[in-house]
């Protein structure tokens, strides 16, 4: 399953069974996304989060203005960590 949201949306949505987030622009997928997080067997993340297997989670695309932008992609991971720590307490 594929979500597409803005930046403004990370703050309240759900992360928890997320498994790739990727920027794009005007909400276009071309199947090129920028890769700003993923979670896989080794991340922290995974232990705290695998309820079911990886295969079966969700990929998010954050509509930005400029995908490849250093500074945006560092605040996009910032501000999906700070997400995912807060639901996972």
């Amino acid at each position: 399953m594929q979500r597409i949201i803005t930046e403004n949306q990370i703050p309240t949505g759900d992360f928890r069974q997320v498994k790739y987030v990727g920027a794009i622009k005007d909400r276009v997928d071309d199947g090129h996304s920028v890769p700003v997080w993923t979670v896989d067997s080794k991340s922290p993340y995974f232990e705290q989060l695998g309820a079911r297997p990886v295969e079966n989670w969700t990929d998010v695309l954050v509509d930005v203005d400029d995908p490849h932008s250093t500074e945006t992609l560092d605040r996009l991971k910032r501000a999906i960590e700070a997400r995912l720590g807060q639901q996972l307490g």
